[in-house]
């Protein structure tokens, strides 16, 4: 236990000190550290679940990762500026990146199938796929998370993110502790249980009402509430998902970076469905 507070208290230094130097300098700044995340989340579920099998894949795989969210970034910065009614997008700016994106998603998989073609060795269609695609979608979805933080302008989309996620995750453990009798799905997560969603939903709704009213959000509350709702839905689909990848393979953490923590994804999971569907919702103007 003591471990994990102490790491916990680290990883909470380290964030706050990153949001700071973003928001007073330059938003770079937590752009270069989620492109970090990023890269990290890609290397842990290539390297501890699927096991890929050789060192040049796994850093390939990386390096397309940070590449893709760099240019998945750019592209939602410039959705999100149209959609929003902030500006005209760089046309020119988001072609090059949509440009870039497909090229190096090409060679990327130029690359990895000469790296078969040439391995005298069985392939395996599991980490194919995963080498394919891994990288992709974590990165798209750590770039909706850049995406949330850097580009609002202030910090109540960050605050709403952190409590359909953190908040609600929080008040799911306690009220599970105290009030769980019901299994929510024991074969995936033998411990969360049915009072504990509500009670976690029930925490979050009760942030979102006082966020609101602080920030005088110009959503309609119970707008508000309703999205609410499906977020920590969303998040908890997202916590299971997680579960389900590490029980197929017999761990418990996807990594031991993070002392008494896990890994990055450990810490992250539930967030990265998050952060698409808030995103989704900011552009199709639900939440304004």
């Amino acid at each position: 236990m003591k471990t994990r507070i102490i790491s916990a208290a680290i990883i909470i230094s380290i964030v706050i000190a990153i949001l700071v130097a973003g928001y007073s300098y330059n938003t770079v700044v937590i752009t270069a550290f989620i492109a970090l995340l990023a890269t990290a989340a890609t290397y842990e579920i290539l390297h501890h679940i699927v096991k890929a099998g050789t060192v040049f894949r796994k850093a390939a795989a990386c390096v397309y990762a940070a590449a893709a969210f760099v240019l998945t970034s750019d592209i939602m910065h410039g959705a999100y500026d149209v959609l929003r009614g902030k500006g005209s997008v760089n046309g020119r700016g988001v072609s090059f990146s949509l440009a870039l994106l497909l090229l190096s998603t090409i060679l990327y998989t130029l690359l990895f199938t000469v790296s078969i073609i040439f391995r005298k060795k069985e392939f395996n269609i599991t980490e194919i796929f995963a080498l394919l695609g891994v990288p992709l979608i974590y990165s798209a979805a750590f770039a909706s998370l850049d995406c949330i933080i850097t580009r609002t302008g202030g910090i109540y989309y960050l605050l709403l993110l952190i409590n359909f996620s953190s908040v609600c995750d929080t008040g799911a453990y306690f009220t599970g502790v105290f009030f769980g009798k019901h299994k929510l799905c024991e074969h995936v997560s033998p411990k969360k249980t049915v009072e504990g969603a509500v009670g976690g939903v029930a925490a979050s709704i009760l942030v979102t009402v006082i966020l609101v009213l602080a920030y005088k959000a110009q959503t309609n509350i119970f707008v508000m509430l309703g999205v609410t709702v499906v977020m920590c839905v969303t998040g908890m689909l997202g916590d299971l998902f997680a579960s389900i990848i590490k029980r197929s393979v017999g761990v418990k953490d996807y990594s031991n970076l993070i002392p008494g923590h896990g890994g990055i994804l450990d810490r992250f999971d539930s967030m990265l469905f998050i952060s698409p569907a808030l995103l989704s919702l900011m552009l199709l103007g639900v939440i304004k």
